[in-house]
């Protein structure tokens, strides 16, 4: 049997792709509602790439297999989980668990089929698959696009999961007592003055939060004035080799001609964001398509300039003044007499 891990992606991908018709018939016959579902994005796990819905209440299905399990995650502000879901009478019960049952053996590949299924709503879908089921080694995802009603809303598979069981625990209820020891939050929230402030307690590192952590910011947590420059297009390529070639050999080129780089089928290839390289990956099969699985970002090249600092004495009253670049200890730009 093959591991549950990363490397069950494609199976999982030509899966669900194969089930989809089936998940979505069991869908209307436990909601009462038509929708269709295609495959969207997947990769390796990172949350903090996943659409905000991922950090909403919503219907966890814990799938056991083998001891660890898959999270398939609807999120209730898709639209697609009914009310009646927050607090099922005994048939709403048996429909769930027959709809988790379904949705696991339609989605799921034939070596993973589940030993156990059950459904239930939580009230944050990220706190639940990290805190609570906790994430095996080389943890997966792939989003399954649902359109009811026109609208397109994400459904996320995530695995492996250690405790598949517990992707339903439901939190406890702590008494406020009015404190609140986190730090302030950064400025673009709102509220923060001190740009001094350690902002750790915000930052997410697909470690265990412990109920009371803000969740990790996203593009909507910036100011509204951004928005309009995040719109703005910028040429992606994905550049696989280079070369430089004669002319002379350029036009010689025709239907079958081979073109040999100086670089290996090993080696990275590089994303380009306007002609500047911003990355480095490998090479990954999404679907029917290809991408580019990132393992290297790359800061921009920083450019320096010397400082020039005044002293007494080097510069007399005419001579032109360079420009100054931060702060200099300056005392007197003139030559004294008598010295």
């Amino acid at each position: 049997m093959p591991e549950l891990n990363f490397h069950s992606l494609d199976d999982f991908i030509n899966a669900a792709q194969a089930g989809l018709s089936e998940a979505a018939g069991a869908y209307s016959r436990t909601f009462d509602g038509e929708v269709s579902l295609t495959i969207g994005q997947s990769g390796g796990f990172d949350a903090a790439t996943l659409p905000q819905e991922f950090w909403k209440p919503g219907l966890a299905i814990a799938l056991t297999v083998a001891g660890a399990g898959v999270a398939i995650l609807i999120p209730t502000t898709s639209g697609l989980v009914p009310d009646w879901c927050a607090e099922p009478d005994a048939t709403g019960k048996s429909k769930l668990a027959t709809f988790a049952q379904e949705w696991g053996m339609n989605l799921l590949p034939e070596d993973f089929f589940p030993d156990d299924n059950q459904a239930a709503i939580v009230p944050d879908l990220g706190k639940a698959v990290i805190d609570y089921a906790q994430l095996g080694s080389d943890a997966a995802y792939l989003i399954i696009l649902a359109e009811k009603d026109g609208k397109t809303k994400p459904v996320f598979m995530i695995w492996p999961v250690v405790e598949p069981a517990e992707l339903l625990k439901q939190p406890a209820v702590e008494a406020d007592d009015g404190t609140d020891d986190l730090p302030p939050p950064p400025p673009f929230l709102g509220g923060a003055d001190d740009v001094n402030v350690d902002y750790g307690a915000y930052a997410y590192e697909q470690t265990a939060f412990d109920g009371r952590e803000r969740k990790p910011l996203t593009l909507e947590d910036l100011p509204g004035f951004t928005h309009s420059v995040l719109k703005i297009r910028l040429p992606l390529a994905v550049v696989l080799a280079r070369a430089k070639k004669p002319i002379k050999m350029i036009l010689e080129l025709g239907i079958g001609s081979v073109i040999q780089f100086d670089k290996s089928c090993d080696d990275p290839i590089e994303l380009e964001i306007d002609n500047t390289i911003v990355g480095r990956g490998e090479a990954v099969k999404v679907g029917d398509k290809f991408g580019i699985r990132l393992s290297t970002i790359l800061l921009p090249i920083e450019r320096f300039h010397k400082v020039e600092i005044r002293r007494d004495g080097d510069f007399s009253r005419h001579s032109p003044l360079p420009q100054i670049i931060g702060k200099a200890p300056i005392r007197s730009l003139e030559v004294t007499s008598g010295k």
